[in-house]
């Protein structure tokens, strides 16, 4: 029986989070810890809390919040909770709202995704793609019909699959489509408005990101209607432009030697 590692970044509470561990409760094979969030964590990317101290809280039985971000949550499972009965796979999720193209940077669902595969783990970020989620069966027909179908795509090390769900109802959905990274624009990101004290703050919201219509990648067809999925990795370097980089390479001290 596989032992599954269950978080997200919308905090230990979230209807989507809990809709996977219902799902995966009916199976006789798999078993689920869940350490997530004690609060909401969107946004929060990969960012480790290291200025003050974390707190575990126990929900039940196999259930544990911590006070702190998604990034947390997985290390400290790892580290901690599950020191001694070790899961063997992470998943991510259901997040309320996308995670596509430029967004995963900033994602804390994909950032636990992500500290499981640098911790070696198999791992999956899940997400619904509308902010305010209205319908729950899309997401649920897959966790049921096709979660399997992801558990056994090989994964390399480091890597990880990132799943976007559309918010339809599973009839209207028109299919599941592996697909790169788009690209989004904010509109009016930041706006500035005024405190009861009349100072001025500003705050990041904008008014939701448009996507460019580049075809066959993840934006374009999770509009289109179909599941996307698409594999991600730890390692950022940009191999074709290490070779323009090469002229950077010297020998010998910086600046030169002074007589």
């Amino acid at each position: 029986m596989r032992h599954v590692l269950l978080s997200n970044d919308d905090g230990i509470d979230a209807h989507g989070l809990n809709l996977v561990a219902d799902v995966l409760a009916e199976r006789n094979d798999l078993r689920v810890t869940i350490v997530a969030p004690t609060e909401q964590q969107s946004a929060s990317s990969h960012s480790l809390t290291l200025r003050i101290p974390l707190r575990v809280v126990e929900y039940g039985p196999g259930r544990y919040g911590v006070t702190g971000t998604p990034t947390d949550c997985v290390l400290v499972a790892m580290e901690y909770i599950l020191k001694n009965d070790p899961p063997d796979l992470v998943i991510s999720g259901v997040n309320h709202g996308s995670n596509m193209g430029e967004d995963v940077t900033y994602s804390g669902t994909v950032a636990a995704a992500l500290e499981g595969a640098i911790l070696g783990l198999p791992s999956y970020a899940l997400s619904c793609a509308s902010w305010h989620p209205r319908h729950w069966g899309a997401v649920e027909s897959y966790l049921r019909h096709h979660l399997d179908d992801l558990l056994d795509v090989p994964l390399e090390k480091h890597s990880l699959l990132n799943v976007n769900i559309p918010d339809l109802p599973p009839e209207e959905i028109k299919g599941i489509r592996a697909a790169p990274l788009g690209s989004r624009r904010y509109k009016d990101a930041i706006t500035e408005q005024i405190d009861p004290r009349g100072r001025p703050y500003l705050w990041i919201g904008g008014t939701g990101p448009t996507w460019d219509d580049i075809p066959g990648t993840d934006a374009t067809l999770c509009q289109q209607g179909y599941v996307v999925v698409t594999p991600l990795r730890v390692d950022l370097t940009y191999r074709r432009l290490m070779e323009r980089t090469r002229s950077l390479d010297c020998d010998g001290p910086l600046g030169g030697v002074s007589s």
